[in-house]
């Protein structure tokens, strides 16, 4: 029997199971997982969220505001970055987001931005987000931006010396990946004149289907198809989007690795790998085609026919039924997750690395690590996929390097190689190889980013490479093949 049918036959039985068990009713009926399921009924509140923004639109015309700032990182910001993805360029206003405390991309938005004509929008829901932290330090105290032109989102409640534009308190029972309908994701959509009516609309049509105990449910259907492939041994996901849904495919990857990677188990999601690889090395791969053109429909036919799992996930039109996907796939997420009996909405591991990076700063001087040689990297057939762990300064020699790396694993050694830039992927995909997912090979690539003290960016790159040390020790601990290599 091929593949494909012993899938699709398992993913029936699947689907029939998650019906009959009631398994939707009862995990958001189960006690212990209460607190983190606000996001089940942000839907109807979208419209009352909304209402909160009518005084920054009014600030804009009055001041003449040129620029929107989101500043944030993983589940904080995800979701504007897809929805701004999505959206035409707003002729009023330009709309910018920030998740790296990268000089090179800090430098990047000086340049394009006039600062007393800005307003930041600082996004943390545990409020002690690091590089959340550091940015607002950095932009308040270094580029002199007065808090009347700062706006907060954050479950903590706000500080009585702290006067800002505006300080909105989201609600504390969503966890940052599950919070793209609350007022993370709806300030970016309505900022970008998105019609909210019917943002709200596609949201509960959505929650509508997902929430029937039938056949029907869309959520369902692909869980019953992913937990198949699980099962089959299928553990990565390659994710193939246009640049207009990229940051959608990048949601996405958050979404599942940091919800599913946990005791060993979870995907492992690969977004627009840069080099096919020949069909016979992707018997372990399923592919999600994101809202697919014509030359990726010919690929995912292709990919069929040599009996690789495929699902083409195809958009609505009207970019607000974004509102819709997100709430699907947060469902589907939820439900293998139950299947999986692991908690999608914790993220256990996250921790351990923000400790240990505290400890590294608050040492007088970060210690000169020792670097290896890539040629001492052994790359058998038990590793599946190499990943690239960026925490070099994104110049051109240190991209050219990173690339020469990638082709070499590619064309010798016939296997994956994906760059993950940092810190963006601690809030991310780290979670996944902290798990201790198995068949991956690790190389930190680092350069020497520390600057000079006197520097504006000296504290966030000395940060950068506190959490480049900390993540070293981390993994060395957990994976066999962990490189560290300097440009």
């Amino acid at each position: 029997m091929k593949k494909l049918q012993i899938i699709n036959e398992n993913s029936n039985l699947i689907q029939n199971k998650i019906i009959n068990d009631e398994l939707i009713k009862n995990f958001i009926g189960d006690k212990s997982i209460k607190n983190y399921l606000g996001w089940i009924n942000l839907p109807e509140k979208i419209t009352n969220i909304n209402k909160k923004f009518i005084a920054i639109k009014n600030k804009i015309a009055e001041e003449k505001i040129e620029n929107v700032i989101f500043i944030g990182m993983g589940g904080s910001i995800e979701s504007a970055k897809t929805i701004l993805g999505l959206s035409q360029n707003n002729k009023t206003i330009n709309i910018f987001y920030l998740d790296s405390i990268k000089f090179s991309y800090i430098k990047s938005l000086e340049e394009k931005i006039s600062i007393e004509k800005s307003i930041f929008i600082f996004c943390s829901k545990s409020g002690r987000t690091i590089e959340t932290k550091t940015l607002e330090n950095y932009f308040t105290k270094k580029l002199f931006v007065k808090t009347k032109n700062i706006i907060k989102i954050s479950d903590v409640k706000q500080k009585k010396d702290k006067k800002y534009f505006m300080y909105i308190n989201s609600e504390g029972n969503i966890g940052g990946r599950y919070s793209s309908l609350s007022e993370y994701g709806i300030l970016s959509a309505y900022l970008a004149g998105y019609n909210m009516e019917e943002f709200g609309k596609y949201a509960i049509m959505m929650k509508q289907k997902c929430l029937s105990n039938n056949s029907s449910n869309p959520a369902i259907e692909l869980a019953g198809f992913l937990m198949s492939c699980y099962k089959n041994n299928l553990r990565i996901i390659n994710i193939v989007s246009s640049t207009k849904t990229l940051n959608f495919s990048l949601w996405l990857e958050q979404l599942i690795s940091e919800s599913l990677g946990k005791k060993n188990q979870g995907f492992l999601p690969i977004v627009n790998e840069i080099t096919k690889l020949d069909n016979p090395k992707l018997t372990n791969r399923i592919f999600l085609i994101i809202d697919p053109d014509e030359k990726t429909n010919i690929y995912a036919k292709e990919l069929l026919e040599n009996n690789i799992p495929v699902k083409v996930i195809n958009f609505a039109k009207n970019k607000s039924s974004i509102s819709g996907e997100f709430f699907k796939w947060q469902m589907v997420v939820s439900i293998l997750g139950k299947l999986m009996n692991i908690n999608p909405f914790d993220q256990p591991n996250v921790e351990k690395s923000k400790n240990l990076t505290k400890k590294y700063l608050v040492e007088e001087k970060l210690i000169e690590p020792d670097y290896d040689d890539l040629t001492s990297m052994e790359l058998d057939e038990k590793i599946s996929c190499v990943v690239i762990l960026d925490y070099s300064d994104n110049s051109e020699k240190s991209q050219n390097y990173i690339k020469n790396i990638q082709m070499l694993i590619y064309n010798k050694h016939g296997k994956s190689c994906i760059v993950l830039e940092a810190p963006r992927y601690l809030h991310s995909i780290g979670q996944l190889f902290k798990s201790g997912i198995k068949n991956v090979a690790y190389i930190f690539i680092e350069n020497s980013y520390i600057l000079d003290e006197n520097s504006k960016y000296y504290e966030l790159s000395k940060i950068l490479h506190a959490q480049a040390l900390s993540e070293y020790d981390i993994m060395k601990k957990i994976a066999k093949r962990v490189l560290r290599l300097r440009v």
